[in-house]
């Protein structure tokens, strides 16, 4: 039983642990690519 717990757990952290280190990576790409210090951070719209 605390298998399946462990399991369900690791199935919603990883993903967001995925797409949090993924979105991070991108930012520093984007300030790396982009040094304007000016313009504040755009978040975008994930509206479907």
């Amino acid at each position: 039983m605390l298998d399946k717990i462990f399991f369900i757990i690791a199935c919603i952290i990883i993903p967001v642990l995925w797409g949090v280190i993924i979105n991070w990576i991108f930012n520093q790409w984007q300030d790396r690519s982009n040094n304007n210090s000016d313009d504040d951070y755009i978040f975008p719209d994930y509206q479907i």
